[in-house]
């Protein structure tokens, strides 16, 4: 699979600011609000269609700073969670969304439930960047077991997103997914499928109708730095 970005692409838009995650069992029940979040695809010959999100909290104690801490553990402490700042969510492959034998299909993104990195599938992965996803947590964590569901279709490349998915602290060593993450986001904008480079603009057309039922409402934007359909409207 194409390996993608880490950080979001210029010229993707702001990014949604209307989000919240939450950590069962760290010191904020009420979860975190989210600074920022973008939503974009890739096409990979390989794979097909994917998407990737991006994800960012404001700091941890943005809505709290009192300076109160009775904890069982580092999970549980506000000075530990404090200490990283903030967390960030960052593509590592993406997850695949659309292949020739089940093409993506937007009119139907709201019936799909995504299950991405099973917590058997993760136990074979040798490395990293194997996960779909990257995490900074309480260090430089890991993410599996993952939900991803957009449950609420608000325009016609515009949809709230509900996310789930658990955490293991690996950057203390520990391997087991024994947390929990629950995140939700309204009006996420999709923008768009960027195209590998080494593919030419007639091969990426027709890796898009294969992979995407609405190719025609795509378009081939070319003026970036980066080569991607962007919707036609």
């Amino acid at each position: 699979m194409n390996k993608l970005p880490a950080e979001p692409v210029d010229g993707q838009g702001d990014g949604v600011t209307e989000g919240r995650i939450w950590f069962p069992g760290n010191p904020w029940p009420d979860g975190h609000r989210i600074a920022e979040f973008h939503w974009k695809g890739w096409l990979s010959p390989e794979d097909g269609a994917g998407f990737d999100f991006f994800l960012e909290t404001q700091d941890y104690d943005a809505d709290d700073h009192g300076a109160g801490d009775d904890y069982e553990n580092d999970f549980g402490s506000k000075i530990v969670w404090t200490n990283y700042g903030r967390a960030t969510i960052r593509p590592s492959q993406g997850f695949v969304a659309g292949t020739p034998d089940e093409p993506l299909d937007f009119d139907r993104l709201a019936e799909r439930e995504f299950h991405v990195d099973p917590l058997d599938q993760v136990a074979e992965y040798e490395d990293h960047d194997d996960y779909a996803f990257q995490v900074y947590l309480l260090g430089h964590d890991s993410l599996a077991d993952h939900r991803i569901r957009f449950p609420v279709r608000q325009a016609p490349y515009r949809f709230d997103i509900e996310w789930t998915g658990r955490v293991a602290l690996t950057y203390v060593g520990e391997e087991e997914f024994r947390y929990e993450f629950r995140a939700q986001v309204s009006a996420a904008d999709f923008t768009g499928f960027e195209v590998p480079r080494d593919l030419n603009d007639d091969d990426a057309q027709a890796l898009l109708a294969r992979c995407v039922r609405d190719a025609d409402a795509f378009r081939l934007d070319d003026r970036g730095s980066v080569r991607r359909f962007v919707s036609a409207t």
